[in-house]
């Protein structure tokens, strides 16, 4: 495992500048401490921690809503359901664009589960070196879920250019299986899963931007995915997440629109065979890369936020539990934010906002003031375009942590949560060791059956996945 060294001086500006032009041409031992003190702001006290027990279906990454904790594949509602083969002492915790979980379950692209008790050893947070798997052309998002009922986590990575999702059955000692693609359509772009037919397996719902279409595939539950079924759309897409808006039991499509589109997000109601009726559209602000459903108000009802990069900014819109929204308030970020994820990080029961502000190459923090509002921003730094994070307890300490996945840089910003609203220190982690990576998502997941969260990130420059599994140190 690589030893933390400080980055300071001129020698750490002429390093950024080497990563930045040359995508990556960084050092192979990577575990570097990066002091930076921030002020922030403190929580009130309480402690809630997601629980959820063991059941049938599959599990991984999710998201909280209603202050229970969701986690995918399982069965339940979408305020707190109960987990499916869930390893031992692990509970699912908010998913960076995770959705929650409505009858059937859900899992997000991004979305992360954090160990409430199953580490043997709470305390430092570190990683092996990456290990690379081979995927289609030009990744840009990824899930983790337990495709085949075998009990491992596996990978799902959609593929941009490649026009496709790559499958890679985990082996659930950290390795995987070579990929096997299935078609989608060119410029795929955000997967997520759920079962989309109340057949108890894990499907497929996938944006994609040029052809301004969603696409299905419904899993078979061996690992395997049938025919692609199109559902038009009028505008580009990005980024989806899945939850109940409607309160029907059925799970639900949300998705962010393209700049230059006529609406911000649209939502397609599902009907709980497998299909989507016609989206609706809302029109609060210019376009977005990013949306996450969330009960925020604790009104038993799926509300809706949006990062608006033009405007610097996160939309708020309140769900009316019948599959529309009603404005609520905007939030000032920091500039350009093009991905918000949602999670306790007070103990205070409420859920506070995270962003990532590319172009302020910050996180920014945003404490929750009850009733689906949020307190002004706190910004964290990263490395060079911050542009997916997670957020996950992955120490076991009972305190959310930070992943930040930095495009430009191509590493991984680790900050280990207080649990009073504020972060320790950043440490980097490389993303790969292949050149001209530009990593864009990581998923957290036990991917070793050790109890302990793994990391997996999807390098789009250099086509592949990468492999950091934690290790142990007092």
């Amino acid at each position: 495992m690589s030893k933390p060294k400080n980055r300071t001086g001129s020698g750490w500006a002429l390093l950024l500048l080497s990563i930045a032009t040359e995508f990556g041409c960084a050092p192979t031992n990577n575990v570097i401490g990066v002091k930076r003190t921030v002020a922030a702001n403190n929580g009130s006290g309480g402690t809630t921690t997601g629980g959820g027990t063991a059941g049938e279906g599959t599990t991984t990454g999710g998201g909280t809503a209603g202050g229970g904790t969701t986690t995918g594949g399982g069965t339940g509602d979408s305020h707190g359901g109960t987990a499916g083969s869930v390893p031992s002492g692990l509970s699912g915790a908010s998913g960076a664009g995770g959705s929650p979980l409505a009858t059937g379950g859900t899992v997000s692209s991004g979305g992360s589960f954090a160990g409430s008790g199953g580490l043997a050893v709470p305390g430092a947070i570190a990683f092996s070196d990456p290990v690379e798997y081979d995927t289609g052309d030009s990744p840009r998002s990824l899930a983790l879920a337990d495709l085949n009922a075998d009990g491992r986590l596996d990978l799902i990575v959609s593929n941009w250019i490649g026009g496709s999702v790559s499958v890679l059955l985990g082996k659930g000692d950290g390795r995987f299986e070579a990929k096997v693609d299935y078609a989608a359509a060119a410029t795929a772009n955000w997967v997520t899963l759920g079962d989309l037919n109340s057949d108890g397996m894990l499907d497929v719902a996938l944006t994609t931007f040029g052809s301004d279409t969603v696409k299905v595939l419904l899993g078979a539950g061996d690992g395997s995915f049938g025919p692609m079924t199109s559902y038009p759309a009028t505008q580009g897409m990005f980024s989806a997440a899945l939850g109940d808006v409607n309160n029907d039991g059925k799970l639900d499509l949300a998705t962010s629109l393209s700049p230059g589109a006529s609406a911000s997000a649209s939502v397609f109601l599902g009907d709980g065979a497998g299909q989507f009726a016609a989206p609706r559209y809302f029109t609060n602000a210019s376009a977005s890369f990013c949306v996450a459903l969330q009960d925020l108000n604790g009104d038993g009802k799926l509300d809706l936020a949006r990062a608006n990069p033009d405007e610097n900014s996160v939309s708020i819109l309140f769900g009316t539990g019948d599959g529309s929204f009603v404005t609520g308030a905007d939030y000032a970020t920091g500039q350009y934010p093009i991905f918000v994820s949602f999670g306790d990080l007070n103990s205070d029961g409420k859920l506070d906002m995270v962003t990532a502000d590319a172009y302020s190459n910050e996180a920014g923090v945003h404490l929750a003031t009850g009733n689906g509002e949020f307190a002004p921003r706190v910004g964290y730094a990263t490395e060079n375009y911050p542009n997916h994070l997670s957020l996950a307890d992955l120490n076991g300490d009972q305190h959310l942590d930070m992943i930040v996945v930095n495009r430009i840089t191509g590493w991984l910003t680790v900050r280990a949560g207080h649990g009073d609203g504020t972060f320790a220190e950043r440490v980097e982690y490389e993303t790969g060791t292949r050149p001209s990576r530009l990593p864009e998502m990581a998923a957290v997941g036990d991917l070793n059956a050790d109890g302990v969260p793994d990391l997996a990130v999807v390098n789009s420059q250099s086509d592949s996945v990468s492999i950091l599994l934690a290790t142990h140190t007092n």
